[in-house]
């Protein structure tokens, strides 16, 4: 999901052998800019690699053939859509004006994100994460990178969840769900269930448990969450990932609240000598 660099530079970070693969992508990586007007024959011959392997490539990557991740390619994700014009017309004439404005906003989605509402629901969603039979994250672009965050934190606390970064893979997880898995769905703006419809209609009809993690809590989709939280109020100029992380962190000290107490074996005897139980 998301540009075709990004595909990229996430296999890159992300594999553990430097085989055929690898120096595909290097050097798709390195000549980004001008893939977009070359042929498969012409890219095969950068990399030095047969057209075969290209194509195995592209569908290794999640796309079903060179041609998909050829027009792929023409799909711009300029750095303009994370940032608005007054931003940066502030960011220029006065930098530490506008770094102090966009702490401003971030803090403040954070704070929202803490609210009584969200952890009223908090012991809830846990429970349901600690006692689902699989747990599998849904998002795209840097909430993916919350949702690998949110898996470490609970795989050391015993909960292994599925996550998977391309769209192919992610739906097939989705048509895997069964009742008694739990879906967590983050997407700030709420955008998720329309831009991937096949990925959430497989959740939905999977009548597995959801959470949605979000600012946009009138989505008609999620009227079958099971749990909602809002993460913040505002993604102004991109503000809103800290909403999500934050929801995010909320989750994991729950869970460690509730089922995490192993890895402080001395903790209880603690709360106990300083009446903070």
């Amino acid at each position: 999901m998301g540009s075709v660099g990004e595909k990229l530079l996430s296999y890159i970070d992300t594999s553990m052998q430097r085989d055929n693969n690898y120096q595909i992508a290097v050097k798709m990586l390195e000549n980004y800019d001008a893939l977009k007007d070359m042929s498969i024959a012409q890219i095969a011959d950068m990399c030095y690699v047969s057209k075969a392997s290209v194509s195995r490539f592209c569908r290794f990557l999640g796309y079903e053939s060179f041609k998909e991740m050829h027009d792929a390619l023409g799909i711009d994700y300029p750095i303009s859509y994370d940032y608005s014009q007054r931003f940066f017309c502030n960011l220029t004439a006065d930098p530490h004006a506008a770094f102090l404005d966009y702490a401003r906003e971030a803090q403040q989605n954070i704070a929202a994100t803490i609210s009584e509402k969200n952890l009223a629901e908090l012991p809830k969603i846990a429970y349901a994460i600690h006692n689902c039979c699989r747990v599998a994250f849904f998002s795209h672009h840097f909430l993916w990178d919350t949702g690998r965050y949110l898996q470490n934190k609970l795989f050391s606390m015993g909960k292994v969840m599925d996550l998977h970064l391309d769209q192919a893979s992610q739906l097939a997880c989705a048509r895997s769900l069964q009742s008694e898995d739990l879906a967590i769905i983050c997407s700030v703006g709420g955008s998720y269930p329309m831009r991937y419809v096949d990925v959430c209609n497989s959740i939905r009809d999977s009548k597995c448990s959801v959470l949605a993690i979000t600012q946009n809590t009138s989505n008609p989709y999620w009227n079958q969450a099971t749990f909602i939280m809002q993460c913040g109020e505002s993604n102004a100029n991109d503000t809103g990932k800290y909403g999500a992380l934050a929801a995010i962190d909320l989750v994991v000290q729950q869970y460690l609240l509730q089922y995490g107490s192993d890895a402080f074996p001395g903790a209880s005897d603690f709360a106990q000598q300083h009446d903070m139980v």
